[in-house]
């Protein structure tokens, strides 16, 4: 053999022994140059593709192990089933034939007994796509997936079946067999072992809810496995909160009813304990505050029933009052002495602020349309200035209340070498633009068409443009406005709006036409003051026979020119689904600068929003308004104030409220008093319902105020948002109905809750 074929069969065995796919390598020499690669059994893949991944390259000398991390590599693309390299002499070298089998391609994929699954929600777990390399731990993962999303629907017994059928052309198709079952549902929750508290204070501290009726009852009453995990959590919670600190629970057994499709689940409570209290509360700080000043901060008092929760909130007070002053990383740690015979919990509290740090970068990202200095200008933190956890959670509450992003980050970099933290804000962009057209139904107007085009930021600045145009039985309304919120770059706000509004009355109609500007400025974080000017044309005719006294001296055409201050407080925490803080306004429109209508207007609107337990929020709203003319005239009929209807008091009708003529059509008044008290509960991002409480009057020039003349409802609604808007539905029931009048009045409105 000569000394080249011995070379060769060296290497041959040496590729043997170290990788299954060189075992068919001819006999070939170390050192050998590659003329030539043959790619061969490739279908899908490119050639070009395969020699990308290659490092064996022609022209160079062959090295095994070079060849043996060609191929693994081109195996990590998980392409390929099956990859094989032989080798032959030719002149000058060797020539490398790899052949590969390729792994079969996903022609379809099927969902086979979907019904009540949402289809897009179930095709998002499936991992395994169409046109994809088909690979079984892929097709595992997608069935684990629809799996995974019917439990968490309810449908704990849903099982998916795959089926590969293989076609031609190194294809399969790919079909899940679905079989959806029923939701099953909490139908009872047991406690044992608690003795200190019943079973329905436990049942209202737990996330998962029994059956009840569907509208009550919501997801809450869905069996999920991992639901119950989180009410061991809550349940241990609330003990611990109410002084049971070595509150000791067991795994909770499930009775699951496979016919009924529910379920029974008992917690059993292994130990409650003793119940602790508060011992001893210490507080050790630094100069930087004096201790009276932190103590005022620390809620926890000797002697009450201990509470984890209670020394949460205290952590975070003491942490929020030095992160306030700059001191970003300050620490509060709490340490829990227990005294067993005593039954106490004593409580020392050790602040250490660290260093004063300040901000450094400031780095926008996500903001596609949105131009920089627009988000710049909400925050509450500029570059170089003292870091401030107080200013920082308002910058995002600012971003958060422009309504331009789906998701609002801000995310902290420390440098604390430099004393400086860098803050990194991420949006998420969301549409600003919106077209919405559409029959409605109302019940004042009954079909109402209404179309609108709004722009809430226009060309990325900020700047808002809406026209929208509304016609029903009783209304025609069309108006075209403007707004820059920052006028020359200051917080001045800047407006102006033209406006046509015809409204056809029982006993006349109204045309009203004209145009308002408006300019005002922020002070600090909540206030805001405005002045507008409207003038208008008012157009008053077609007056029933019999009409009143006061609407026959106004027919025809008149002027009015007002101008309006204004000053508004709003400190809620959402502008959009607001479950804490207030909005507060008042305003006096005068009447009189020119035009021929002399008349003032004071009004005022309070309303305050509180969260309450078990998902709960609620409000409490108030308004008032009196108004009157002067120069010898009366406040004109279009001007009066009237209540009743889904906006103002439900329960009643249109303007049903107040001063009426003989046949019973409203006049409307010169004051009136408004109260509403709400409490509603979100079930999911588009529904929410709610019971309410409203009282109110509206009282003429000669009538005396009275609060015991107040007309009163109660009543409960639906709140749900569609495509071309969000639409509210009240049923209201008149607590003091007279004669003639109906119990129930159902109010509809279409485009705001």
């Amino acid at each position: 053999m000569s000394p080249k074929r011995i070379q060769l069969a060296t290497v041959l065995l040496i590729c043997l022994l170290l990788w299954s796919p060189l075992q068919t390598l001819a006999a070939i020499g170390p050192g050998s140059i590659v003329r030539d690669i043959v790619i061969e059994g490739n279908r899908r893949t490119q050639a070009s593709t395969i020699r990308f991944y290659l490092k064996t390259e022609i022209g160079s000398p062959f090295v095994p192990r070079v060849l043996r991390e060609d191929i693994k590599r081109l195996y990590a693309l998980r392409t390929f089933d099956d990859i094989r390299v032989t080798a032959e002499e030719v002149d000058d070298g060797m020539r490398l034939t790899m052949t590969v089998t390729e792994k079969p391609a996903v022609r379809n994929v099927t969902l086979e007994g979907r019904r009540r699954g949402d289809e897009d929600e179930v095709r998002q777990r499936v991992v395994l796509k169409e046109r994809a390399t088909f690979e079984r731990n892929v097709l595992n993962d997608s069935v684990t997936g629809v799996q995974e999303y019917y439990r968490q629907e309810g449908y704990y017994f849903a099982h998916v079946r795959p089926e590969v059928v293989e076609v031609d052309d190194n294809q399969v198709d790919v079909t899940l067999h679905i079989t959806e079952g029923k939701k099953v549902r909490i139908r009872r929750i047991q406690f044992t072992g608690n003795s200190h508290f019943p079973d329905s204070i436990l049942q209202r501290e737990i996330q998962t809810q029994p059956y009840q009726l569907p509208v009550l009852s919501g997801a809450a009453s869905l069996y999920r496995p991992e639901g119950l995990r989180v009410d061991l959590q809550l349940l241990q919670q609330f003990y611990q909160n109410n002084g049971f600190v070595n509150i000791r629970l067991g795994e909770p057994t499930v009775e699951i009813n496979r016919e009924a499709s529910s379920v029974v689940t008992t917690i059993p409570i292994v130990s409650e304990g003793e119940q602790y209290k508060v011992g001893t509360v210490g507080l050790t700080g630094d100069d930087i505050f004096d201790e009276e000043e932190l103590r005022r901060l620390v809620r926890l008092r000797t002697g009450e029933i201990y509470s984890r929760e209670r020394v949460r909130r205290d952590i975070l007070a003491l942490t929020n009052a030095y992160t306030d002053q700059g001191y970003a990383f300050a620490d509060a740690t709490p340490t829990v002495a227990l005294d067993d015979e005593q039954r106490l919990v004593s409580v020392a509290y050790t602040v250490r602020p660290g260093s004063r740090v300040y901000i450094g970068r400031i780095d926008i990202r996500g903001n596609e349309r949105t131009r920089d200095w627009v988000i710049r200008r909400e925050l509450r933190l500029d570059e170089g200035e003292l870091y401030s956890g107080r200013k920082l959670r308002r910058s995002r509450q600012r971003l958060t209340n422009l309504d331009y992003f789906d998701e609002v980050k801000i995310d902290t970099l420390r440098r604390l070498e430099q004393g400086l933290i860098d803050l990194e804000i991420d949006v998420i962009e969301k549409s600003t633009g919106q077209f919405t057209a559409g029959l409605g139904f109302s019940s004042v107007e009954t079909v109402v068409f209404q179309a609108s085009v709004t722009q809430r930021n226009l060309f990325g600045r900020g700047q808002s443009i809406t026209a929208q145009g509304r016609i029903g039985g009783l209304t025609q309304d069309f108006s075209i406005g403007f707004s820059e919120p920052w006028l020359f770059g200051r917080p001045i706000t800047a407006g102006v709006s033209v406006f046509r509004r015809q409204v056809n009355f029982q006993t006349f109609d109204s045309r009203r036409t004209g145009f308002a500007l408006t300019l005002g400025r922020t002070f600090g974080e909540f206030l805001r003051a405005s002045l507008t000017y409207r003038f208008e044309e008012l157009d008053i005719s077609d007056l029933e026979p019999g009409a009143a006294d006061l609407l026959q001296e106004q027919e025809g055409a008149s002027l009015s020119s007002s101008v309006t201050p204004r000053v508004v407080r709003d400190s809620r925490n959402s502008r959009f689904n607001p479950s804490q803080g207030s909005l507060n306004s008042f305003e006096i429109e005068v009447a009189g600068l020119g035009g021929d209508n002399r008349f003032y207007k004071v009004s005022g609107e309070s309303t305050w929003y509180y969260p309450l337990p078990y998902g709960l929020t609620g409000f409490v709203k108030g308004r008032f308004g009196i108004g009157a003319g002067y120069g010898g005239e009366d406040l004109p009929a279009s001007e009066r104030f009237f209540l009743g209807g889904p906006t103002t008091v439900r329960g009643f009708g249109f303007r049903d409220i107040g001063p009426q003529d003989l046949d019973g059509n409203p006049l409307g008044g010169t004051s009136f008093v408004q109260f509403n008290l709400e409490i509603g509960r979100s079930f999911s991002r588009v529904l929410r319902l709610v019971a309410f409480m409203d009282v109110g009057n509206v009282y003429s020039p000669d009538q005396q105020f009275d609060l015991g003349e107040l007309r009163r409802s109660v009543g409960f609604g639906i709140r749900f948002i569609t495509p071309v808007g969000p639409v509210r539905m009240d049923w209201g029931f008149k607590l003091d109905r007279r004669p003639g009048e109906r119990l129930v009045e159902l109010g509809f409105l279409l485009g705001a809750f």
